[in-house]
């Protein structure tokens, strides 16, 4: 078993404090942040589509995320998913539930409406 990665990150109410360091957190710690702040994070991994015309969008980023000294939280790691701006945290069930969800819609919703639209286009002249 290796020895874990120690960082050092200044911080303004606690001074230097020294953390482990997860060897999936892929980020660069900040200075001068309350210990609090102090975030290991994951490598980002987007869902993305390609849109004719526009380009590349993300509809979904997720990745690990750990608050090693959160005042008002859990201290464990979660992962953290972006949807419409905001990054919400999920444990193994909750993450199930999520991508549950997204199958559901896909399969339920987005396939059908697919299938909808495709004999109503064969139909218009």
């Amino acid at each position: 078993m290796s020895v874990p990665r120690i960082v050092s990150v200044r911080t303004v109410d606690h001074g230097v404090v020294e953390v482990p360091e997860p060897s999936w957190c892929a980020i660069q710690h900040r200075d001068d942040i309350h210990r609090a702040d102090i975030h290991h994070q994951g490598v980002e991994q987007p869902a993305t589509l390609h849109i004719p015309g526009t380009g590349d969008i993300t509809l979904l980023t997720a990745f690990l995320s750990q608050y090693p000294f959160s005042e008002h939280g859990h201290r464990g790691v979660w992962v953290a998913v972006e949807i419409e701006g905001e990054h919400y945290e999920f444990g193994p069930a909750g993450l199930g539930d999520l991508a549950a969800t997204l199958t559901a819609h896909a399969l339920y919703t987005l396939l059908p409406l697919r299938a909808r639209l495709q004999s109503l286009q064969e139909e218009t002249p």
